[in-house]
Protein backbone atom coordinates (compact mmCIF):
# COMPACT_ATOMS: atom_id res chain seq x y z
CA UNK A 1 0.00 0.00 0.00
CA UNK A 2 1.41 3.49 -0.96
CA UNK A 3 1.02 6.89 -0.02
CA UNK A 4 0.22 10.26 -1.56
CA UNK A 5 3.13 11.84 -0.19
CA UNK A 6 5.76 13.63 -2.29
CA UNK A 7 8.97 13.03 -1.00
CA UNK A 8 12.45 14.41 -2.21
CA UNK A 9 15.89 12.52 -2.09
CA UNK A 10 19.03 14.66 -2.83
CA UNK A 11 21.81 13.06 -3.42
CA UNK A 12 19.93 10.15 -5.56
CA UNK A 13 22.52 8.83 -7.96
CA UNK A 14 25.18 8.77 -4.95
CA UNK A 15 25.72 5.52 -3.06
CA UNK A 16 23.46 6.37 -0.09
CA UNK A 17 20.91 8.33 -1.89
CA UNK A 18 20.47 5.80 -4.67
CA UNK A 19 20.19 2.96 -1.71
CA UNK A 20 17.34 5.46 -0.09
CA UNK A 21 15.42 5.25 -3.81
CA UNK A 22 15.63 1.68 -3.50
CA UNK A 23 14.33 1.18 -0.02
CA UNK A 24 11.67 3.90 -0.51
CA UNK A 25 10.27 1.83 -3.34
CA UNK A 26 10.19 -1.12 -1.20
CA UNK A 27 8.22 -0.01 2.25
CA UNK A 28 4.80 -0.54 3.00
CA UNK A 29 4.77 3.60 2.93
CA UNK A 30 5.56 3.99 -0.57
CA UNK A 31 5.61 7.69 -1.59
CA UNK A 32 2.95 7.80 -4.86
CA UNK A 33 5.78 10.64 -5.55
CA UNK A 34 9.61 10.93 -5.40
CA UNK A 35 11.47 14.21 -6.54
CA UNK A 36 15.11 12.81 -7.33
CA UNK A 37 17.49 15.93 -6.79
CA UNK A 38 21.51 15.98 -7.29
CA UNK A 39 24.15 18.87 -7.60
CA UNK A 40 24.97 20.08 -11.21
CA UNK A 41 28.12 18.08 -11.20
CA UNK A 42 25.85 15.05 -11.94
CA UNK A 43 26.22 13.01 -14.91
CA UNK A 44 23.39 10.98 -14.45
CA UNK A 45 19.67 12.31 -16.32
CA UNK A 46 17.53 9.49 -14.59
CA UNK A 47 16.78 7.22 -11.57
CA UNK A 48 14.67 3.70 -11.67
CA UNK A 49 11.88 3.98 -9.13
CA UNK A 50 9.76 0.80 -9.53
CA UNK A 51 8.51 0.84 -12.99
CA UNK A 52 9.29 4.86 -13.30
CA UNK A 53 12.34 6.64 -14.58
CA UNK A 54 12.22 9.54 -12.51
CA UNK A 55 14.35 12.71 -13.85
CA UNK A 56 16.72 13.82 -11.95
CA UNK A 57 17.10 17.76 -11.17
CA UNK A 58 19.63 20.08 -10.01
CA UNK A 59 18.29 21.00 -6.46
CA UNK A 60 19.44 24.71 -6.85
CA UNK A 61 16.76 24.98 -9.73
CA UNK A 62 13.83 22.58 -8.60
CA UNK A 63 11.90 24.39 -6.17
CA UNK A 64 11.40 22.62 -2.71
CA UNK A 65 8.01 23.13 -1.76
CA UNK A 66 5.36 21.39 -1.67
CA UNK A 67 7.64 18.30 -0.40
CA UNK A 68 6.26 16.00 2.62
CA UNK A 69 10.26 15.42 3.61
CA UNK A 70 13.58 15.80 2.41
CA UNK A 71 16.60 13.29 2.66
CA UNK A 72 19.85 15.32 2.55
CA UNK A 73 22.00 12.69 1.44
CA UNK A 74 25.41 14.69 0.06
CA UNK A 75 28.87 15.76 1.29
CA UNK A 76 28.49 17.43 4.47
CA UNK A 77 28.94 21.05 3.35
CA UNK A 78 26.74 20.80 0.69
CA UNK A 79 24.42 19.60 2.74
CA UNK A 80 24.14 22.11 5.44
CA UNK A 81 23.28 24.83 2.87
CA UNK A 82 20.33 22.72 1.40
CA UNK A 83 19.13 21.40 4.56
CA UNK A 84 18.86 25.24 5.66
CA UNK A 85 16.99 25.75 2.67
CA UNK A 86 14.54 23.12 2.95
CA UNK A 87 13.78 23.82 6.47
CA UNK A 88 13.59 27.68 5.57
CA UNK A 89 10.61 26.03 3.09
CA UNK A 90 9.12 24.36 6.00
CA UNK A 91 10.13 21.18 4.78
CA UNK A 92 10.97 17.99 7.31
CA UNK A 93 14.74 16.60 6.65
CA UNK A 94 16.39 13.59 7.80
CA UNK A 95 19.96 14.23 7.05
CA UNK A 96 22.38 11.65 5.83
CA UNK A 97 25.11 14.27 5.41
CA UNK A 98 26.59 14.63 8.89
CA UNK A 99 25.72 18.34 8.17
CA UNK A 100 23.61 18.56 11.37
CA UNK A 101 24.69 15.19 13.13
CA UNK A 102 26.63 17.35 16.03
CA UNK A 103 24.23 20.19 16.57
CA UNK A 104 22.79 20.37 20.03
CA UNK A 105 19.01 20.84 18.99
CA UNK A 106 19.00 17.65 16.70
CA UNK A 107 18.23 14.18 17.38
CA UNK A 108 21.16 11.56 16.16
CA UNK A 109 18.57 8.70 15.61
CA UNK A 110 18.96 5.09 15.20
CA UNK A 111 15.62 3.90 15.47
CA UNK A 112 16.03 0.28 16.68
CA UNK A 113 18.95 1.80 19.72
CA UNK A 114 17.64 5.59 20.54
CA UNK A 115 13.79 5.44 19.36
CA UNK A 116 12.87 7.75 21.77
CA UNK A 117 14.72 10.85 20.12
CA UNK A 118 12.51 10.64 17.91
CA UNK A 119 10.15 12.51 20.11
CA UNK A 120 12.94 15.07 20.48
CA UNK A 121 12.14 16.66 16.68
CA UNK A 122 11.90 20.44 17.34
CA UNK A 123 13.58 22.04 14.53
CA UNK A 124 11.91 19.41 11.60
CA UNK A 125 15.05 17.86 11.21
CA UNK A 126 16.82 14.60 12.21
CA UNK A 127 20.11 13.16 12.14
CA UNK A 128 21.52 10.10 11.30
CA UNK A 129 24.99 8.76 12.05
CA UNK A 130 28.04 7.91 9.79
CA UNK A 131 27.77 4.23 9.50
CA UNK A 132 31.22 3.27 11.69
CA UNK A 133 29.00 4.77 14.49
CA UNK A 134 26.19 2.59 13.88
CA UNK A 135 28.29 -0.46 13.52
CA UNK A 136 29.66 0.31 17.10
CA UNK A 137 26.34 1.89 18.71
CA UNK A 138 24.54 -1.50 17.54
CA UNK A 139 26.56 -3.40 20.16
CA UNK A 140 26.99 -0.52 22.97
CA UNK A 141 23.89 0.49 22.83
CA UNK A 142 21.98 -3.21 23.71
CA UNK A 143 24.26 -3.66 26.45
CA UNK A 144 23.85 -0.31 27.42
CA UNK A 145 20.15 -0.65 27.78
CA UNK A 146 20.51 -4.49 29.37
CA UNK A 147 22.40 -2.42 32.10
CA UNK A 148 25.74 -3.82 31.03
CA UNK A 149 28.35 -0.84 30.81
CA UNK A 150 31.47 -1.50 29.06
CA UNK A 151 34.68 0.31 28.20
CA UNK A 152 35.09 -0.57 24.34
CA UNK A 153 37.60 -0.69 21.99
CA UNK A 154 36.80 -0.87 18.10
CA UNK A 155 38.74 -0.83 14.88
CA UNK A 156 36.86 -0.73 11.97
CA UNK A 157 37.53 -1.47 8.33
CA UNK A 158 36.59 1.03 6.32
CA UNK A 159 35.24 0.70 2.39
CA UNK A 160 35.38 2.67 -0.49
CA UNK A 161 32.11 4.02 -0.79
CA UNK A 162 32.45 5.73 2.94
CA UNK A 163 33.54 8.81 0.47
CA UNK A 164 30.39 7.71 -1.66
CA UNK A 165 30.42 7.19 -5.45
CA UNK A 166 33.25 9.05 -6.24
CA UNK A 167 34.88 6.65 -3.89
CA UNK A 168 33.69 3.37 -5.17
CA UNK A 169 34.38 4.94 -8.80
CA UNK A 170 38.60 5.69 -7.95
CA UNK A 171 39.11 2.66 -6.59
CA UNK A 172 37.90 0.75 -9.36
CA UNK A 173 39.70 2.98 -11.68
CA UNK A 174 43.08 2.28 -9.09
CA UNK A 175 42.16 -1.31 -9.88
CA UNK A 176 42.49 -0.80 -13.59
CA UNK A 177 45.30 1.48 -13.53
CA UNK A 178 46.91 -1.18 -11.66
CA UNK A 179 46.47 -3.98 -13.48
CA UNK A 180 47.60 -1.85 -16.89
CA UNK A 181 51.06 -0.45 -15.29
CA UNK A 182 49.04 2.68 -15.28
CA UNK A 183 49.06 5.72 -13.09
CA UNK A 184 46.10 5.54 -10.58
CA UNK A 185 43.94 8.49 -10.26
CA UNK A 186 44.20 9.67 -6.99
CA UNK A 187 41.54 12.63 -6.25
CA UNK A 188 39.54 10.39 -3.47
CA UNK A 189 42.30 8.76 -2.37
CA UNK A 190 45.63 10.85 -2.73
CA UNK A 191 47.80 7.76 -1.11
CA UNK A 192 46.03 5.02 -3.12
CA UNK A 193 44.33 2.64 -2.45
CA UNK A 194 43.64 -0.52 -4.83
CA UNK A 195 45.70 -3.46 -3.10
CA UNK A 196 46.45 -0.88 -0.45
CA UNK A 197 45.53 -0.10 2.72
CA UNK A 198 45.14 3.59 4.80
CA UNK A 199 46.12 3.53 8.30
CA UNK A 200 44.01 6.44 9.17
CA UNK A 201 41.17 7.62 7.54
CA UNK A 202 40.71 11.50 7.70
CA UNK A 203 43.16 14.41 8.90
CA UNK A 204 45.64 13.69 11.61
CA UNK A 205 46.20 15.31 14.42
CA UNK A 206 49.25 16.59 16.92
CA UNK A 207 47.60 13.41 19.51
CA UNK A 208 47.22 10.61 16.49
CA UNK A 209 43.66 10.96 16.34
CA UNK A 210 42.20 11.93 13.36
CA UNK A 211 38.94 13.60 12.95
CA UNK A 212 36.98 10.99 11.36
CA UNK A 213 37.68 8.98 15.06
CA UNK A 214 36.86 11.93 17.25
CA UNK A 215 33.81 12.53 15.00
CA UNK A 216 32.70 8.82 15.05
CA UNK A 217 33.34 8.93 18.89
CA UNK A 218 31.45 11.69 19.35
CA UNK A 219 27.70 10.44 17.75
CA UNK A 220 28.11 7.23 19.18
CA UNK A 221 27.99 8.98 22.78
CA UNK A 222 25.05 11.06 21.23
CA UNK A 223 23.18 7.68 20.20
CA UNK A 224 23.95 5.13 22.90
CA UNK A 225 25.32 8.35 25.80
CA UNK A 226 28.73 8.73 27.63
CA UNK A 227 30.36 5.44 26.89
CA UNK A 228 34.42 5.20 27.13
CA UNK A 229 35.52 3.93 23.69
CA UNK A 230 38.31 4.30 21.46
CA UNK A 231 37.74 3.56 17.77
CA UNK A 232 40.20 3.01 15.00
CA UNK A 233 39.16 3.71 11.35
CA UNK A 234 41.32 2.24 8.79
CA UNK A 235 40.48 2.46 5.12
CA UNK A 236 40.53 -1.18 3.06
CA UNK A 237 40.15 -1.77 -0.75
CA UNK A 238 36.49 -2.75 -0.28
CA UNK A 239 33.94 -1.31 -2.65
CA UNK A 240 31.33 -1.26 -0.13
CA UNK A 241 30.77 -3.26 3.43
CA UNK A 242 31.95 -2.18 6.77
CA UNK A 243 33.68 -4.66 9.11
CA UNK A 244 35.62 -4.53 12.30
CA UNK A 245 36.47 -6.00 15.47
CA UNK A 246 34.96 -4.53 18.91
CA UNK A 247 37.03 -5.38 22.31
CA UNK A 248 34.62 -5.35 25.18
CA UNK A 249 35.90 -4.34 28.73
CA UNK A 250 32.30 -5.14 30.55
CA UNK A 251 31.98 -3.35 34.70
CA UNK A 252 31.46 -7.22 35.60
CA UNK A 253 32.26 -10.64 34.14
CA UNK A 254 30.07 -11.67 31.51
CA UNK A 255 29.86 -14.66 29.18
CA UNK A 256 29.63 -14.72 25.33
CA UNK A 257 26.54 -16.41 24.84
CA UNK A 258 24.97 -13.51 27.27
CA UNK A 259 26.29 -10.94 24.81
CA UNK A 260 24.97 -12.62 21.96
CA UNK A 261 21.55 -13.02 23.41
CA UNK A 262 21.59 -9.51 24.40
CA UNK A 263 23.05 -8.11 20.68
CA UNK A 264 20.47 -10.80 18.76
CA UNK A 265 17.53 -8.88 21.42
CA UNK A 266 18.59 -5.52 20.33
CA UNK A 267 18.63 -6.07 16.83
CA UNK A 268 22.18 -7.53 15.87
CA UNK A 269 21.97 -10.65 13.10
CA UNK A 270 24.27 -13.41 14.63
CA UNK A 271 24.54 -16.22 12.25
CA UNK A 272 23.03 -19.80 12.66
CA UNK A 273 25.42 -21.49 10.96
CA UNK A 274 28.68 -22.54 12.57
CA UNK A 275 32.03 -21.88 11.91
CA UNK A 276 33.89 -19.81 9.25
CA UNK A 277 31.28 -20.13 6.65
CA UNK A 278 28.49 -18.69 8.78
CA UNK A 279 31.03 -15.51 9.73
CA UNK A 280 29.44 -12.37 8.50
CA UNK A 281 31.83 -10.45 5.95
CA UNK A 282 31.14 -7.73 3.12
CA UNK A 283 29.80 -9.95 0.22
CA UNK A 284 27.84 -11.84 2.69
CA UNK A 285 25.73 -9.41 4.16
CA UNK A 286 25.77 -6.97 0.79
CA UNK A 287 21.77 -5.64 0.59
CA UNK A 288 21.29 -6.85 3.83
CA UNK A 289 20.60 -3.74 6.87
CA UNK A 290 21.52 -4.15 10.49
CA UNK A 291 24.91 -5.20 11.81
CA UNK A 292 25.77 -8.97 11.73
CA UNK A 293 28.51 -10.14 14.74
CA UNK A 294 30.04 -13.28 14.64
CA UNK A 295 32.89 -14.90 16.39
CA UNK A 296 31.67 -13.29 20.28
CA UNK A 297 34.24 -15.53 22.68
CA UNK A 298 36.03 -14.61 25.68
CA UNK A 299 39.45 -12.64 26.07
CA UNK A 300 42.35 -14.44 27.59
CA UNK A 301 41.79 -12.24 30.39
CA UNK A 302 38.40 -13.82 31.27
CA UNK A 303 36.56 -10.46 31.66
CA UNK A 304 36.94 -9.01 28.07
CA UNK A 305 34.58 -9.96 25.50
CA UNK A 306 35.43 -9.96 21.51
CA UNK A 307 33.18 -9.28 19.15
CA UNK A 308 33.59 -9.41 14.84
CA UNK A 309 31.02 -7.27 12.90
CA UNK A 310 30.30 -6.76 9.45
CA UNK A 311 27.57 -4.74 8.13
CA UNK A 312 26.22 -3.18 4.47
CA UNK A 313 27.08 0.40 5.01
CA UNK A 314 25.15 1.88 2.48
CA UNK A 315 21.92 -0.44 3.18
CA UNK A 316 21.84 0.34 6.72
CA UNK A 317 22.31 3.69 6.22
CA UNK A 318 19.42 4.35 4.06
CA UNK A 319 17.26 1.96 6.01
CA UNK A 320 17.56 4.04 9.02
CA UNK A 321 17.02 7.32 7.35
CA UNK A 322 13.90 5.79 6.10
CA UNK A 323 12.49 3.88 9.26
CA UNK A 324 13.21 7.54 10.84
CA UNK A 325 10.95 9.60 8.06
CA UNK A 326 8.12 6.53 8.80
CA UNK A 327 8.25 7.95 12.42
CA UNK A 328 8.63 11.92 11.55
CA UNK A 329 5.57 11.09 9.17
CA UNK A 330 3.67 9.19 10.89
CA UNK A 331 3.06 6.26 8.17
CA UNK A 332 3.91 2.62 7.49
CA UNK A 333 5.21 -0.41 10.01
CA UNK A 334 8.36 1.50 11.16
CA UNK A 335 6.44 4.34 12.56
CA UNK A 336 4.49 1.79 15.11
CA UNK A 337 7.54 0.35 16.69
Amino acid sequence: MGTDLRVGVLGATGAVGGEIVKVLDQVGWRPSSLVALARSSTATTHVEYGAERVPVDDWKDEALEGLDLLFVAVPREAGRAAGELALRAGIQIVDCSGAFALDADVPLVVPWINPERLSDVTRGVVAIPDASAVLVASVLGPLHRAGVECEADATLLVPASREGRAGIDELSRQVVALFNSGTQPRKVFPRGLAFDLLPTVGAVGEDGWTDAERRVVAEIERVVGPVPVEVTLVGVPVFSGLSGQITLRPDRPVMPDLVSRLLEDGGVRVPDEAGVRGLPRPRKVEGRPFAHAGRIRAGRDGRTVHVWLSMDNLRTAATVAVASAAVILRVGAEAEH
